[in-house]
């Protein structure tokens, strides 16, 4: 349940949070991606930092496919003198759910004509055996610096699932608003309790630089309500925003063209519910089953084609099942990244008309 304290406000609370952290850890990591939530957490950090004449370390996995604007951005944050650079640009590879036949963008990769040079704040290489996908990297950064808090910008109020990801199970003391990893190392969430207007005021308050992608999200009317998101351009749950980014930044859709299949395709029809979505049933096709094995027998990749077989012949054979596999046929993820409950929905469907009910 939430309990809610007004002795204090949101930024006084957060404050104490990130004071209590440097009270406690001798390294304070924090992950930045270029969007306003971990930027603001960047800052809250910096500014106790300096209080302290101590130093951060920013956190950055440049997955190449990246905004321009979210670069300037990084160049910022990584230069403050009292910032360490953990800014990787090294090879790993990213999932591509914009093309049947570039199944992955091999960021950084060697021999590879990347879209932009390397930064010179950046780190190039690793002199050792590192996990090669984004989020395995993650967990093999956390393993290495143990010692470290880890603080991430997630906030409670942008979902319910972030809400329980945050506050469900207490890592570090029993606090709420962390988690332990596997390795030993422990997350924190000092703006968890954090409103989307908190985040702009605060911003705004301090006159701080952010990602201008944002200002153009708005000028283009994009809803503040989870939306406007800055995100690696190609990624399974964020390649909606190629339909934009020929008018946000021309020469970054140019490049990222010219790097990797299937860009302006997904440009010209990401938003189009036939095309990258399962929502609506074709006219042509009678059932899902019908549709998703239509999709199947058409996958260019044999290999690809055997393996979401495979997967199938073990899931349920409903209708509401064949739904979702169109979903993830439609954007290719054979790897199920975007996988589905469809008894977890069924509970979910349950549970809102008990709720209808007593209400």
């Amino acid at each position: 349940m939430k309990i809610y304290n007004n002795d204090k406000n949101v930024l006084q609370a957060a404050r104490e949070r990130i004071g209590m952290l440097f009270d406690n850890f001798e390294t304070i990591n924090v992950s930045i991606s270029s969007g306003k939530d971990s930027t603001v957490l960047y800052f809250l950090a910096l500014q106790e930092a300096i209080k302290r004449g101590r130093k951060i370390i920013a956190f950055f996995q440049d997955q190449e496919a990246e905004y321009q604007a979210s670069i300037d951005l990084m160049k910022i944050l990584m230069s403050h003198p009292n910032v360490t650079p953990a800014w990787y640009q090294v090879p790993i590879y990213m999932t591509n759910a914009t093309s049947y036949t570039d199944y992955f963008l091999y960021v950084w990769g060697e021999n590879e004509e990347w879209m932009r040079e390397k930064d010179d704040l950046a780190i190039h290489s690793i002199d050792e055996e590192y996990p090669k996908r984004f989020y395995d990297f993650f967990g093999w950064y956390e393993k290495k610096n143990k010692d470290a808090a880890f603080l991430v910008g997630l906030r409670a109020d942008e979902s319910l699932t972030r809400f329980r990801a945050v506050t469900k199970h207490p890592g570090w003391s029993g606090l709420n608003w962390s988690t332990g990893t596997e390795g030993s190392a422990y997350k924190f969430y000092p703006i968890y309790d954090w409103t989307v207007y908190d985040v702009w005021k605060f911003i705004y308050d301090y006159d701080l630089p952010y990602n201008k992608i944002y200002d153009l999200m708005f000028m283009a009317n994009y809803t503040i309500y989870n939306r406007m998101r800055v995100s690696n351009l190609v990624h399974e749950k964020s390649f909606k925003c190629l339909v934009d980014l020929p008018k946000f930044e021309p020469e970054t859709f140019d490049k990222l063209s010219k790097r990797i299949s299937g860009i302006s395709t997904a440009a010209r029809y990401a938003s189009e519910k036939l095309v990258f979505d399962n929502k609506t049933l074709p006219t042509h096709y009678k059932t899902w089953k019908e549709f998703r094995d239509f999709l199947l027998e058409n996958i260019p990749n044999e290999t690809h084609k055997n393996k979401f077989i495979a997967r199938y012949e073990k899931q349920e054979q409903t209708e509401r099942m064949f739904q979702a596999q169109v979903g993830q046929l439609l954007i290719n993820d054979y790897e199920n990244n975007r996988s589905y409950d469809t008894k977890r929905k069924e509970k979910t469907k349950k549970l809102k008309e008990k709720w209808m009910e007593i209400l």
